[in-house]
Parts: structure tokens; sequence; C-alpha cells
């Protein structure tokens, strides 16, 4: 099975010194780059591509273990080995088979994949049989005798956009630089390409001389940062975390191989049920504050989050300090916040009748049963997109935020939706389309002109509609403190100005009024305007 993997990888095989290509010659393989020539041995059909200057490993020395592992695979176990089967586990992943399925479901067809370590079960099985996978490879940095190729994370043997896929299960903490690991990955992957990894959170040193750092959540996101989040969280929780502090108080006792042997039994047997108690407490954010270990599905980018969105997308249970309540801020730094918080679910729900009024009068103005395709500017959770698409005339329909807490929040409610994240002043669709919806976002804009002279000429198909909505208008008192009280910064203009903005951008058609107002509100002020080439007048 080895060889036949290797040999559908050898094309994508480089020096890990130099990224020249590789050539077997007998039982070695040899760099035919400029002036390298370096040699790799082969053991078995297991390449050994580990270079010696950078890598903590020896080739040689792994090789030769290698060939000792091969040698003594079919021993008798040890007792001690027989001991740990009959005991039970104190671990429980709750969401690897379920992000595992999920990557699966978002390979293109004929995709690669590449399991980095960690030989888990399930890994290679998740992908094996599927019609969209046609190779799966794997690298291990110790002597394994079930790899593909022994290499280092931290200089991976291939070529740049070699795989579709990378899959880390508890690596990062082995590596003595996990954000040159995550920049390798960062390499190989394709444009676009998936990431998965796991790595401990609140967990006591396991690999000994080659353990070396525990991931935060955020921690953990951050050595992603290069990549464009689909979900996160706590993959096995506080009560795992709890049973494996146990073990070790109890163990720490120990002062010979059979004492430690018989107190880590006991603690296994008095503890194993604490990880019964994930089941329940998995999602509660101050489970995810002390988390045994954390996970992290996402897809390559070239943009990085910024280090302040990323801390304001803070999901656990600690307050945020009162000196920081009303610093300025961004407003994607606010949206990740409000994100990470549940406020999105509180401003869907405060928005959801004057959208509901919005759309209606955007599909009576274009015409009720004809099919559209929709763009949501400024999406959040993706809630519009969900209500857009449950119509049966939806051709098709994309969220846009700039927030990246906002857009991983999209993709985990609803992980078949399209959901983008990019700056709205920066992104185009693929083709224009019919509707362009968006809902309080038009004054975060320095320039709201320029955002709108953009849906005209670039988002929408000529004849296409926009409308869009605002509560923050000098004519609604209540919210010109929404500035000062939230530390972002807003175009505060009455409402002619707002309209005046509309037909300054090309729109025709125009629409104006107040949605969803009462005798406790002044209303949402929306504008609905057609993409026309010559205007017709104004309403």
């Amino acid at each position: 099975m080895v060889s036949a993997v290797l040999d559908k990888i050898a094309v994508l095989l480089r020096c890990p010194r130099c990224q020249g290509t590789l050539e077997r010659r007998g039982g070695e393989l040899v760099c035919a780059g400029d002036g390298c020539a370096r040699t790799y041995p082969v053991v078995g059909d297991i390449p050994v591509l580990l270079d010696d200057e950078k890598s903590l490993f020896r080739a040689s020395e792994v090789a030769a273990a290698l060939r000792g592992v091969s040698a003594r695979r079919n021993d008798a176990r040890s007792v001690g080995s027989v001991v740990r089967s009959l005991t039970p586990s104190i671990s429980r992943n709750l969401r690897v088979d379920e992000n595992l399925a999920r990557l699966s479901r978002l390979l293109p067809s004929g995709a690669r994949v590449l399991i980095i370590g960690y030989a888990a079960a399930g890994d290679g099985s998740s992908f094996a049989g599927s019609d969209d996978v046609t190779l799966v490879a794997r690298t291990s940095v110790f002597p394994d005798v079930d790899a593909t190729l022994i290499a280092d994370p931290l200089g991976l043997p291939f070529e740049d956009a070699a795989f579709d896929a990378v899959v880390a299960r508890d690596v990062l903490h082995k590596v003595v630089d996990p954000w040159r690991c995550t920049a390798e990955m960062h390499r190989v992957l394709k444009p676009s390409g998936l990431v998965y990894a796991e790595t401990p959170f609140v967990q006591p040193i396991r690999d000994g001389a080659h353990d070396f750092y525990r991931f935060t959540h955020l921690g953990h996101r951050y050595a992603f940062r290069r990549f464009e989040e689909i979900a996160s969280g706590a993959a096995s929780g506080p009560g795992e975390a709890a049973a494996w502090s146990w073990r070790y108080l109890l163990w720490s006792f120990g002062r010979g191989s059979r004492s430690s042997m018989v107190l880590r039994t006991l603690a296994d047997f008095t503890s194993f049920f604490g990880k019964g108690f994930d089941r329940v407490l998995i999602d509660r954010p101050r489970a995810l504050d002390a988390a045994s270990s954390v996970y992290f599905l996402g897809r390559r980018s070239e943009v990085a989050v910024s280090d302040r969105e990323l801390v304001f997308g803070y999901r656990g249970a600690e307050l945020e300090p009162e000196w920081l309540a009303g610093a300025s801020r961004s407003s994607n730094e606010k949206f990740s916040q409000w994100a990470a918080t549940g406020r999105d679910e509180q401003m869907a729900r405060n928005h959801a009748p004057a959208v509901t009024e919005m759309l209606d009068a955007a599909f009576a103005a274009r015409g009720v049963a004809e099919h559209f395709s929709l763009v949501d500017a400024g999406c959040g959770n993706g809630w519009v997109v969900r209500l857009a698409r449950d119509r049966q005339n939806c051709r098709a329909a994309t969220g846009v935020d700039h927030s990246a807490a906002m857009i991983a929040k999209a993709r985990a409610i609803d992980p078949d939706g399209d959901y983008v994240l990019a700056n709205l002043l920066e992104w185009e669709p693929r083709q224009r389309v019919d509707l362009v919806h968006s809902m309080e976002v038009l004054y975060y804009f320095e320039d709201p002109l320029s955002f709108l002279k953009l849906v005209r000429t670039r988002w929408l198909r000529v004849g296409g509609w926009a409308v869009i909505g605002i509560d923050h208008y000098q004519e609604n008192a209540a919210s010109l403190a929404w500035p000062r009280a939230l530390g972002v910064r807003m175009t505060t203009w009455p409402e002619s100005q707002w309209r005046a903005a509309m037909e300054e951008a090309g729109f025709t058609r125009l629409r104006t009024w107040r949605a969803a107002a009462s005798s406790d509100s002044t209303g949402t002020l929306v504008m609905l305007g057609c993409a026309q080439q010559s205007g017709q007048r104004s309403t």
C-alpha cells in the first residue's frame, strides 16, 4: 500500500534542503538540484527525507530505527500494554468524526490529502473510498512503518501547492516552531486548500522531550491566522482535562515502573467517567476556557487575521476588562466581538421585521415570480442569506463580510452556504447578481458613496436592484450616541443626504421609506434603487 502511494506522490517530492527534484538511485533518493546532490535513505519503500542541518532528527538515526521497528513489529506485547488495553480510556474526542466528515465533503474532485504525524484511527479511513480523493499520504518524523515517508513538519519535502487538504492532529505541540509548521502547511496547500488540526490545551506533558507547547482556542487560531476559519472550538472538554490531571497527580507518587503502572491504572479507573460530562459541556464558553484539546478547520488565504480582530473574537467566559469596554475599534473588530458573544443573534431578531419588509419590496419591484441571485453585503451570521435561499425562485445567495468571526459563525450554522470573508470595497461577485441586500452596514464606510457606486457598477447586472437599510441616520436621535458608546466610527447623515448618495451613485427608480416604524422607534431608513443605464422618476 505504501509503495503504491509513493509511486503517486513521487512527482510531488522535493529535497527538504533546497526544494530540488528527487531521483531514485538504488536504495536512495538523490537531489537533482543545482549544486546540492543531497542523498536520502529509503527503508523498504519509505523515504527518510530529513535535512540534518535544520531538523532535530537525523536521517541515518531514524532510518536505523525504522529498520528496527520493522523487525520488531510482530513481537509480543509487554505486560504494561496489555494492562492499558484492559483499562478504560480517559479520553474522548467529541468532534473528530464530524469534522473529518465535513472536511471530506468540502474536498474537490480528485483531491490529494496529506496527513502529518499522528495516525489516529479514522484519519485515513475518513477519505478511503471517496470518489473525490485520489491520494492520501501520511508523513511521520518518528520511525513508523505505516507512514508514506519520514519528514519533519517544519520542512515538508513537497513542492508548493501540492495538496488540497492537510490534516495535522496532535502535531503543533510537538514541534519547536509551530508557526513555521503552519506556514509549511500553507505553502504545500493549493489556493483555497483546506486544513484540519487538533492540538492539546489543558493536558500535562505526554511526549517527553518532544512536547513543547499548549494552545488556548485563541492561541490555536493565531497559529492559523493565514487561514479563513470554517469551524473551531473544543475537541475534548474539561471532563477529560480533569481526568488527565487526576492521572498525573496519582502517577506522581510512583517511584518505580510497577508502582507507577498501578497508580496510573487506579487513576484511570476512578476518572474515566469524567469525559462523559463533556457531552453536555463541550459547547459552553467556560468549557472552551478549560478544554482538554482544541480544533481548527479552515481554508488557505492570502490575508491574515489581525491580532486585534482575533482578540475581539474571544468566545470564552471571561468578561472583557472594564478599561477596554469603551476602547476605539474598527467595525470588523466590533462585529467579531458580537459574533463571539451572541450579539449577532439578537441583531437578527431585532432586524427581522425591517428586513422582511425590505425584501418584500425588492421582490415586488423586480417581479416576485422571477428567479434571482442575491448578495448580502455585511451578512453577519448569514441569516438573510438563509432567508433568501428558502425562496423557491432563488438561484444563488452569497454572504460577504469583513469580520472573520461572523463568517466563521455563518459557516458553522450553514456548512453548505456560500460565505466569503472579504473587504467589501475590494470584493466583486464572480457573476453579477439580480439583488444586493445590505442591513446596518453603509454608515460604517468613511465614503459610503464609493461603496454604492461599486454595487451599481460591479455587483449588479443591468436592471438589478439594491435594497439598503440603516438605523443610524440624523433623524433617528437614539442612534446618534452609538459611535461614542460603541467606540466605532460612523458616517452620520440626514435622510436627504443618504438619498442623494444613492442618486449620485446612479441608482434609478429610487424609493425611500422607514421600515418597521412604531411609536417606540423611528424605524429603519430603507433605500431601494435599480441599476439601469437611464433613470426613471424617483418616488
